[in-house]
């Protein structure tokens, strides 16, 4: 899980350093992961917003990008 998060969390500190120069966003995240729930924790332009889904260790086959790449797909 320790990879997990650690490729999540970069790939999210990547995702706002391009939102800041594409877009003048500016954000950070983090991912954690507890009780078979995944949650991320971001804010955007001092917005704080919290998106969550269910995580059970299983899932970890589909890859380091699954959080990251279902966050951006359905995060607002």
């Amino acid at each position: 899980m320790t990879t997990l998060i650690n490729h999540t969390n970069a790939k999210l500190n990547k995702w706002y350093s391009n939102a800041k120069l594409d877009y003048n966003v500016i954000g950070n995240g983090s991912l954690t992961i507890e009780n078979n729930t995944a949650t991320i924790n971001f804010t955007e332009n001092n917005v704080s917003k919290t998106w969550s889904m269910p995580f059970y260790p299983e899932y970890a086959e589909f890859g380091n990008d699954y959080i990251f790449n279902v966050w951006m797909e359905e995060a607002n």
